[in-house]
């Protein structure tokens, strides 16, 4: 067996846990956490780690069957690291294939394997699906490059993608949105959602508004990844400041906000209420109004024009109607 050492990989970062340090054959290495600061203390979880099999990467018996390497891929997440939580969804995930356990590695095809996957998942959701294909492509790349008792990974070509079906996901119209910034609980919360619908900011971005941060007609805003963007005050806007005389102080989190907006809007209003559907509809009005996209994605703040037109616009069945008639008249 390749020699085994303890090391704090992670000191740069102010992170003083030994890890186990095992390289394979193939000179890859892994790492496996000892959860202690202690060197004393990883020295000896480490001996016990090797006594009990932990770090055996390579099984040389030929009759490994698909059960028994599950057993070790478990063995080897725990002497990772990984959290209980995680091992349960681990195992929920591989013992969909319980009916092909007693098959030996080398010999279990691609046809098993999708058949066992496909009678256990019936009924599943979509995400969980994909999230259990993802942990079993996981698993046998563990079987592939750390056993070493299987040439390629099957999980690609035995289970096939499902794709989770979008959302459908609502917004509101310039005339709701009036009537909803009227029904705002208090001249604070009214401010807060003028930020978010009439300059498509994000939440923690009009959380984070003060007045120096507005000027020369433009808000000034540090968006994801600390990059500063300048975004136009429109007439609408600029009234809603105008009119706000209390404290720039806006510390409010995602949750309250959306209960609040659960209580002040309207009822006959589609869909579930929450603050982030006024920079959704910020982006929406303004396509269904026949702004340039590339005006929409910077004002957004997005980094491609698909993230744009796929994930955050919409339009209602009318624009589609008002579109086919002034076309075909």
């Amino acid at each position: 067996m390749p020699t085994i050492t303890i090391v704090q990989k992670n000191k740069s970062k102010n992170i003083y846990t030994w890890y186990a340090r095992v390289p394979d054959k193939k000179g890859k290495v892994h790492y496996f956490s000892l959860k202690t600061e202690s060197k004393s203390e990883a020295k000896t979880k480490l001996q016990q780690n090797i006594k009990a099999g932990l770090y055996d990467l390579k099984e040389e018996s030929e009759t490994m069957t698909l059960g028994e390497a599950a057993e070790k891929f478990e063995s080897y997440e725990r002497a990772k690291g990984a959290k209980n939580r995680s091992i349960d969804t681990m195992l929920q995930a591989i013992n969909m294939l319980s009916p092909i356990f007693p098959r030996k590695v080398s010999d279990v095809t691609t046809k098993e394997i999708s058949e066992a996957f496909m009678a256990s998942g019936e009924g599943i959701s979509p995400m969980t699906y994909k999230n259990r294909k993802t942990i079993l492509s996981t698993f046998f790349s563990y079987l592939v490059d750390v056993l070493e008792v299987m040439q390629s990974n099957p999980v690609k070509k035995a289970i096939p993608q499902r794709k989770v079906p979008k959302k459908q996901r609502y917004f509101w119209t310039t005339e709701q949105i009036d009537r909803i910034i009227a029904n705002a609980p208090n001249p604070r919360i009214r401010l807060l959602w003028s930020f978010m619908a009439f300059a498509g900011l994000r939440v923690s971005e009009a959380c984070a508004m003060r007045p120096e941060a507005i000027h020369d007609g433009y808000i000034h805003v540090k968006g994801k990844g600390d990059k500063v963007a300048t975004i136009p005050i429109c007439p609408r806007l600029q009234r809603e400041i105008d009119r706000y005389d209390g404290e720039w102080k806006f510390s409010y989190t995602s949750k309250v906000l959306d209960r609040v907006a659960e209580k002040a809007i309207p009822e006959g209003f589609p869909g579930k209420a929450h603050a982030h559907r006024f920079r959704y509809s910020f982006g929406s009005n303004m396509i269904r109004a026949g702004v340039n996209i590339k005006i929409i994605q910077r004002l957004m703040r997005h980094e491609t024009i698909s993230l744009t037109l796929d994930t955050y616009i919409s339009i209602l069945d009318d624009d589609c109607e008002k579109a086919i008639s002034e076309v075909y008249s």
